[in-house]
């Protein structure tokens, strides 16, 4: 009984360490997507200018693309994770929506407030009743924070998809992630979205992977090897013909396309980590404070671009350095916080460590 208990242990740190590595993966492309710096060299149009443009369109946006729909992937997947040891009920599922108040809610208020604040301090924001409902309520200053208002939306949502997933079966399950796909297709900007499309497709995808395919994403075997190839090969073939499909007069071929590239992207990044880490080492301390590198990334940026002068190489190098930039410093912060203020880290980054 010992031993068994040590062996899930194992097995669950194995997991943890590996989630860790990916998430951070994930999170250094999002820094890249937003440290596009293109607009500060409007005026140069050269072969340097092109250079940079083409640079920073593949790292933001050919592989940037995939770091959001992957952390959904990743929510959904540990949402239901769980839920295979343990019995299902109210009391279970009232658990899970109040661990969210504390790891979602609340950091998403109190950074909402914090840029708020910031911009109301540099005189970018007005302060009333209307500004401080838009700051906190619809992440008026904190933009980067709409994944995070998703991840709440789905995260209520979350016990009654898996009600209808589990309940199913898998060819069920399948089938209607398939409707869900063609609902994000044709997305359309007009009438009301309670949740991202899109994102549902993504959340919902992760909970389909570990409520039927568990042992296939988990181990790292031959199968999923496979299952990486043919999505690396998705990915691929989507992004080399997309410049076709934009093209197309008919918005559900591209938007179908991009939804399809986007989750290859993921699934290639899951297969990569799961099949080339035993997850047995421990990842760097700075890989694990993604939270909080996703919280105060946004503003780094923006502090170091407005330092920026109009120089091409300038641009190019602050660039590449953005990644390093926006994980030291943060990491710095929450080195200090940890040790001086450990409470107040706890709250800013819902629990996590």
């Amino acid at each position: 009984m010992k031993e068994s208990s040590i062996s899930i242990k194992a097995e669950s740190s194995m997991f943890r360490n590996r989630i860790v590595i990916l998430s951070f993966a994930f999170m250094v492309l999002v820094m890249l997507v937003h440290a596009e710096n293109l607009y500060l060299a409007e005026a140069s149009q050269g072969m340097g200018y092109r250079l940079l443009s083409s640079f920073e369109y593949f790292f933001g946006e050919v592989l940037g693309e995939v770091a959001v729909p992957g952390f959904f992937f990743i929510s959904g997947y540990l949402f239901c994770r769980s839920f295979e040891r343990q019995k299902v009920g109210p009391s279970m599922i009232w658990a899970k929506w109040k661990k969210r108040i504390f790891s979602l809610l609340i950091p998403y208020l109190i950074w909402n407030l914090i840029y708020y604040l910031i911009y109301l301090a540099f005189g970018r924001a007005e302060l009333s009743l209307g500004s401080i409902y838009e700051a906190l309520v619809k992440y008026a200053y904190n933009p980067v924070f709409w994944y995070m208002q998703q991840l709440i939306i789905l995260s209520i949502l979350a016990p009654f998809l898996y009600a209808v997933f589990n309940d199913g079966g898998s060819k069920a399950a399948i089938f209607l992630l398939a409707m869900i796909f063609v609902v994000a297709s044709n997305y359309s900007p007009e009438g009301i979205h309670i949740v991202n499309e899109d994102a549902l497709f993504y959340y919902c995808l992760g909970m389909v992977s570990v409520i039927f395919f568990r042992d296939i994403f988990e181990e790292g075997g031959v199968l999923l090897s496979k299952i990486g190839i043919a999505a690396f090969l998705i990915f691929m073939l989507v992004t080399v013909f997309h410049g076709y499909f934009m093209q197309s007069p008919y918005a559900a071929v591209l938007s179908g396309s991009e939804i399809l590239r986007r989750a290859g992207g993921v699934l290639t990044a899951w297969a990569l980590v799961f099949c080339c880490t035993d997850g047995k080492k421990e990842p760097k301390g700075f890989m694990g404070i993604n939270f909080f590198i996703y919280a105060v990334h946004y503003l780094i940026i923006r502090g170091v671009n407005v330092l920026l002068p109009e120089s091409l190489p300038a641009l190019f190098a602050a660039y590449i350095a953005m990644p390093f930039i926006c994980t030291l410093v943060p990491y710095g912060i929450s080195l200090i916080l940890r040790r001086f203020l450990p409470k107040i880290y706890l709250i800013l980054c819902g629990g996590r460590q």
